[in-house]
Order: structure tokens, then sequence, then C-alpha cells
């Protein structure tokens, strides 16, 4: 059995921690980050996109997830970039870690019910 589930969890993991850090830390910069990918998780294009590329990563092939995973995010990144017209390159990459955390949710949930 392939642990996929180890790449969706270390993406989990390294949000919380980096929050984690910049409650304790007092970090501003830190707290804009975990700010502006709050407030971009409430996107409800963001929020379809994660739940797609979550339910259609492959369970059992690796290449196939990562490709789904981290190109099919890119791709759907910089679609919202020009659907949505943003000018900050930061907000782009706040939107692509917001898929991510979406979509190792749904595949985590997906992986769970799978069994």
């Amino acid at each position: 059995m392939k642990k996929i589930w180890i790449i969706p969890t270390a993406i989990l993991a390294a949000n919380i921690l980096i929050m984690i850090f910049g409650i304790a830390t007092n970090s501003g910069v830190i707290g804009a980050y975990a700010g502006g990918a709050a407030a971009l998780l409430t996107d409800p294009l963001i929020i379809i996109s994660g739940i797609i590329v979550g339910i259609s990563a492959s369970t059992r092939n690796i290449k196939l997830y990562l490709l789904v995973f981290f190109v099919g995010t890119l791709i759907l990144t910089t679609i919202l970039h020009f659907v949505i017209n943003t000018s900050w390159f930061l907000t782009d990459i706040l939107r692509f870690n917001d898929i991510l955390i979406i979509a190792s949710i749904i595949f985590l949930i997906k992986n769970i019910f799978d069994k």
C-alpha cells in the first residue's frame, strides 16, 4: 500500500506550524500571511477548485497524484489569476496554498472513506 496520504498531511502540518510560529514570535508578516490565507479560503472559486483537485487526485498512482495535485493546482491558480484579474503575485501564492489546503483536506477525507 502506497502512503500517498503523507503529502497532504505534510502540507496541512506545515501550514499549522507556520501559524504557531507566527503566534509564538508575534510576527506581523506571518500574521498577514495567515490572515490573507484565511481570507482567501472563503472565496467560492477557491473552495470549488480545491474540492475538484481533492476529488480527482488518484489514491493509487503516485505520479498521477503529484501531477493532479500540484500541476492541477498550479493551472487552476493561473486560471484564477486571469479570471479574477489580480495584480499581486503574493495573492497568487496564497491562492495556490489555499487550494492545496482544501484539496489536502478533501483528499484525506476521501482516503478515509475509500477503504
